[in-house]
């Protein structure tokens, strides 16, 4: 469910950061964030703007309030840069062209619609600031048991293996100790000590992808299988009888492997995937994300 909250349609927008924190390095970009900008396209004002523009204007137009959801989970990447001073700056262009096309009513709207989105962007940084210091959390507990000195080896092995069975193991804390990994790998100089602790997320990472192999198998099978039907229709069909049967956890199970696969297309660099892959399974995700949008509660 999407809170909203009333705008003074007179005055200008609230100073408010859009995404995360404000700093003075994302306030004025250097040329190297320039050149990392939408993949290579220099930084500017002006695009920002037009995409943002384009989403309010796809929010004014959704007839179903329970899919503006997915329509800015879409756009995550263009809401979390709208910060500080810039968001301020793109956000109060935006109305003053409503102002003068529209007059106050049209500003009311786009109030509305902008005020939709900072709540979806601070829902987000909360939600993955939490995500995050859960998955810390759960790495330490795991790093404390198995440098247990105190305790005998079969000891620590049996209470890890409870730390394993009793806690939630996600795709998103997978990610997070590759993360860990990768980190220390690219350090400039490689201690003993830090060498250590690599080989012991590497030994943690291999265990977390044997857990998630069991509790994800029958979600990647089902994948699996629709991806093999040959037509649209077939996949949709038993898509939807599949989940009727299994429910949202079950969609929820798959849309993170579909998610986690289309992330894993747009990483590959040495070779384009196959392009009707990567539509079979956007279709998929697409589906799955539609069935989750009307059949769970977004908070």
């Amino acid at each position: 469910r999407i809170r909203r909250r009333t705008l003074q349609h007179q005055t200008c927008l609230p100073a408010r950061s859009y995404g995360p924190p404000s700093n003075d390095a994302f306030e004025k970009p250097s040329p190297k964030d320039d050149d990392d900008h939408n993949a290579g396209q220099p930084f500017s004002l002006d695009v920002v703007k037009q995409e943002y523009e384009a989403l309010l204007e796809s929010v004014l137009a959704v007839s179903n309030p329970q899919h503006i959801p997915s329509l800015l989970a879409k756009n995550t990447e263009l809401l979390l840069s709208l910060g500080g001073k810039q968001g301020s700056q793109v956000a109060q262009a935006i109305l003053d062209e409503s102002r003068s096309k529209g007059g106050d009513a049209l500003v009311a709207k786009m109030e509305e619609a902008i005020d939709l989105t900072l709540v979806f962007a601070e829902d987000f940084v909360t939600q993955a600031s939490r995500i995050d210091r859960q998955n810390k959390e759960l790495l330490g507990k795991i790093l404390r048991t198995m440098s247990d000195k105190n305790a005998p080896s079969l000891e620590r092995e049996e209470r890890l293996d409870d730390l394993f069975e009793r806690e939630k193991l996600t795709p998103g804390f997978l990610r997070h100790v590759e993360g860990e990994c990768e980190r220390i790998s690219a350090a400039p100089e490689m201690t003993s000590e830090s060498r250590r602790l690599l080989e012991t997320l590497r030994v943690i990472q291999a265990r977390v992808v044997e857990e998630l192999g069991g509790d994800l198998g029958e979600a990647a099978r089902v994948l699996g299988q629709l991806i093999g039907y040959e037509t649209l229709a077939e996949r949709m069909a038993v898509l939807e009888a599949g989940l009727t049967v299994r429910g949202v956890s079950f969609a929820r199970d798959l849309k993170e492997l579909t998610v986690e696969a289309l992330d894993g297309f747009e990483r590959i660099i040495a070779s384009k995937p196959d392009p009707d892959l990567v539509e079979i399974v956007k279709e998929i995700d697409q589906s799955l994300q539609d069935y989750l949008d009307d059949n769970s509660t977004f908070e």
